[in-house]
């Protein structure tokens, strides 16, 4: 049997658990391949492709609550921690968050005059 790219994936990136109720939804789960891509110089596939990948591989997802999940599954490795470095939202500052900014800060220090 030969090695698919999607293979190579999974065994460097995902690690299968018991517990049934952690999974990983299928955004997050392509977010992780697109990090494992990215890291690796690889061409990633479009999400519809990787879906049928996923499904030549064995893994179908659940649905819960109108999304799909892919239960007992957890992200491990560099490309999970690309993926999750890269998914938080970062801070935008605006008028009013500067001033609560400023505030705390005010609060936070005190003035030494």
């Amino acid at each position: 049997m030969t090695d698919t790219q999607i293979g190579s994936f999974i065994r460097d990136c995902v690690v299968f658990e018991d517990d049934t109720e952690n999974g990983l939804d299928f955004d997050t789960f392509y977010g992780l391949y697109i990090s494992w891509c990215v890291l690796g110089r690889k061409i990633p596939i479009p999400d519809s492709a990787f879906k049928t990948a996923l499904e030549l591989e064995g893994l179908r997802p659940i649905k819960e609550n109108g999304r799909r999940i892919y239960a007992g599954m957890s992200m491990v490795g560099p490309a999970a921690r690309d993926y999750v470095v890269n998914s938080v939202p970062m801070w935008q500052e605006t008028e009013a968050s500067a001033a609560a900014l400023s505030e705390i800060s005010e609060e936070a220090v005190p003035s030494i005059a």
